[in-house]
C-alpha cells in the first residue's frame, strides 16, 4: 500500500487532463509532485520542495508529459526526497550533473585526440599514419564517447577486437600506442583518473610467421626493393622475381603461388582458376593489367614444365622458402613474410582503398558468413573483385612512382 496522500493520480487521469484556456492549473499526485497543465495544453511535472539549509520553497521541473511518464516522475520524486533527507539540494545535484555532462560533451575522444594531434603538429611531429588509424579504427566507434565511458571492456570490443579479427596485429599495437598517449593527455586534463589502455593485452603473431607491413610509409620502400630485386641480387631467378611481385599483386597463399600450373591460367579471361589448399574449393583470381603482363612475360619461359614458377632444377616449382628468403635478403626478415603479404593487402584494401570487406575476404578465398551461414562462392562479386584487383595494382604502382621520384 502507498502512504496516505501519495500517488493520487492515475495514468488515465494524466492522459485525459484537459487545458483550461483561461489559466494554468495543477493536479497533485502527493509527495510534493504535481502535474502542471498550461493554458495551451502543455503538461509539465513539477517537484515542489523546501531547499535544505536556506529553507526556501523551490519548483523543480522533472520534464514534460508524455516524454516523462507518471511512473518515471514518481521515481525521480522519490530519489529527490531521499537527497533532501540527507541535506542535499536536488537542484544543486542536477546542476552539477548537467555541468559534468556538458564537460564530457566538450571533451569527447575525438575532441581531445584532435587537440593532442594539433599539439604534436606544433612540435613538428608527423602523424599522417596515426590520423589514418584513428579515422579508420577509432573515430567511427568511440569518437563521440566521453573518456569515463571508455572502459577496458568498451575499448576491447569496439576498437581492438575488430582489428584482431582482420589479423592486423601490428596495426592494433600501433593504435594502442597512439591511444595510450591520448589517454595520458586526458588524464592530465583530469577527465579520467586512470589510463585503461595500460590494462589492454594484445596477442602477438604466432611465432612471427605472419609478420606483415601494414603502413603505407613502410610499404613504399618495400615495394621499391621488391620491384628492383633482380638489380639488388643479380643471380636471382626471373621466376623468383615474378613470383614475388605476383604475391604482392594477387595476395594468394604462398603455396598456391609457388604451385601455380599453366593449366590454371586463362589468358582470355585474365584470371587464374584453381582449387584452394585450405577450402578445397575452386577459386578465381582476377588479374590486373600489371599481373597479366607479369604472367605473360614468363608463360613460355619453361615450355616443357607444367608449372609457371620453375625452380633452379628447371623441372619442379619453387621451394617453399624462396619468397621468404627473398624478403629476408631485402632486409625484411621478421618484418614481412610471404604469407604476411595477404595481411598487408587486406589491411591496405580495407583502410586506405576502402574496399568492401566481403570483396576482400572472397578474394583471399576465406569462408564468408552470409545470411545463409558460412559459405564461399567462387564467382560471387567477381566483377567487383576484378575492379578491386585493378585498383590495388594501380595503388601499388602509384607508390612505386612516388618512391622513384624520391630517389
Amino acid at each position: 500500500m502507498t502512504a496516505r496522500g501519495i500517488n493520487k493520480l492515475t495514468a488515465l487521469q494524466v492522459k485525459k487532463a484537459k487545458a483550461n484556456p483561461d489559466k494554468m492549473y495543477k493536479l497533485p499526485d502527493g509527495g510534493n509532485l504535481y502535474l502542471r497543465i498550461d493554458s495551451n495544453g502543455s503538461k509539465y511535472w513539477i517537484f515542489n520542495y523546501t531547499r535544505p539549509y536556506i529553507a526556501k520553497r523551490n519548483d523543480l521541473s522533472l520534464g514534460t508529459y508524455p516524454e516523462v511518464t507518471l511512473e518515471e516522475a514518481r521515481t525521480v520524486r522519490d530519489e529527490y526526497k531521499k537527497l533532501i533527507k540527507q541535506g542535499i539540494d536536488p537542484a544543486t545535484v542536477r546542476l552539477e550533473t548537467k555541468n559534468q555532462k556538458q564537460k564530457e560533451a566538450e571533451h569527447t575522444f575525438r575532441v581531445v585526440s584532435t587537440e593532442w594531434l594539433k599539439k604534436r603538429e606544433l612540435e613538428g611531429k608527423q602523424d599522417e599514419e596515426t590520423l589514418r588509424r584513428l579515422n579508420h579504427d577509432a573515430y567511427p566507434y568511440i569518437g563521440e564517447m566521453s573518456f569515463p565511458q571508455l572502459t577496458v571492456d568498451v575499448l576491447e570490443v569496439k576498437v581492438f577486437q575488430r582489428i584482431i579479427d582482420r589479423e592486423a596485429l601490428s596495426v592494433a599495437k600501433r593504435l594502442k600506442s597512439d591511444l595510450n598517449q591520448i589517454f595520458k593527455s586526458a588524464r592530465k586534463k583530469k577527465l579520467i583518473q586512470y589510463n585503461p589502455i595500460e590494462d589492454i593485452d594484445l596477442p602477438n603473431p604466432q611465432g612471427g610467421n605472419f609478420a606483415a607491413v601494414t603502413e603505407e610509409q613502410d610499404l613504399t620502400p618495400m615495394l621499391n626493393k621488391i620491384w628492383n630485386y633482380s638489380k639488388l641480387h643479380a643471380r636471382c631467378l626471373i621466376t623468383t622475381q615474378v613470383a614475388l611481385k605476383l604475391s604482392v599483386l594477387t595476395f594468394q597463399r604462398p603455396g598456391e603461388i609457388r604451385k601455380l600450373k599453366k593449366a590454371y591460367y586463362y589468358p582470355e579471361e585474365r584470371c587464374f582458376k584453381f582449387i584452394t589448399s585450405k577450402t578445397k574449393q575452386q577459386h578465381v583470381v582476377p588479374l590486373s593489367d600489371q599481373a597479366f603482363e607479369l604472367v605473360q612475360s614468363i608463360i613460355d619461359l619453361h615450355p616443357h614444365s607444367e608449372y609457371l614458377f620453375v625452380g633452379r632444377d628447371a623441372k619442379t616449382y619453387l621451394s617453399d622458402n624462396t619468397i621468404n628468403t627473398a624478403l629476408k635478403r631485402l632486409g625484411y626478415g621478421g618484418k614481412q613474410t610471404a604469407h604476411g603479404l595477404r595481411a598487408t593487402a587486406r589491411t591496405m584494401l580495407d583502410e586506405i582503398l576502402e574496399q568492401r570487406v566481403d570483396y576482400i575476404e572472397h578474394q583471399l578465398a576465406h569462408k564468408v558468413k552470409d545470411n545463409n551461414g558460412t559459405a564461399y562462392n567462387r564467382t560471387k562479386f567477381l566483377n567487383n573483385r576484378r575492379e578491386m584487383m585493378q585498383e590495388w595494382a594501380d595503388y601499388l604502382e602509384s607508390l612505386l612512382d612516388v618512391s622513384a621520384q624520391s630517389l
